[in-house]
């Protein structure tokens, strides 16, 4: 699983003017996203689903497509953390109707499978951010918001 194959088309949305409304593919992928953001689990399936919507989507338009080919070289350098990722709090906020957003999280005392507990709750937090990007009403307004810390960590790279 890949988290920066699905950051990266979020960051593309702070620069991109597209209408959700009228595109089936992004309908689609907003709706599997809102589905799993609800779950506690993200299974291997579940991301190749994603990102199979995202090629279609990128596929058929030349302008998001390349795009997103930038905004994926910048990620290639940048390691994806807990800091640099939304809080709840911050979720919750930028999606007040959907209620509270489940804490995620692991048990503590497994230092072998605490490396891939972190990952797990890394791409989870991704699903939940691409879902509450996806489903508010100005997608690039939100996405500058929640994915901030990102456009902050590329002016650096500079």
């Amino acid at each position: 699983m890949d988290n920066k194959t699905l950051l990266a088309f979020l960051l593309i949305l702070q620069d991109t003017d597209i209408n959700l409304a009228n595109n089936p593919a992004l309908e689609q992928l907003r709706d599997k996203l809102d589905v799993l953001s609800r779950k506690q689990e993200i299974t291997p399936k579940n991301w190749e689903n994603i990102q199979a919507k995202l090629a279609g989507i990128l596929k058929n338009d030349a302008t998001l497509n390349q795009l997103y080919q930038e905004a994926r070289a910048q990620l290639e350098g940048i390691e994806i953390t807990t800091d640099l990722l939304p809080t709840a709090a911050e979720l919750e906020q930028a999606t007040p109707s959907s209620g509270k957003v489940k804490t995620l999280g692991f048990k503590p005392g497994n230092p072998e499978r605490e490396s891939q507990n972190h990952e797990i709750i890394n791409h989870a937090v991704v699903v939940k951010t691409a879902a509450a990007i996806l489903k508010s009403e100005m997608p690039a307004e939100t996405s500058k918001i929640l994915l901030q810390r990102f456009r902050d960590v590329f002016k650096l790279k500079e």
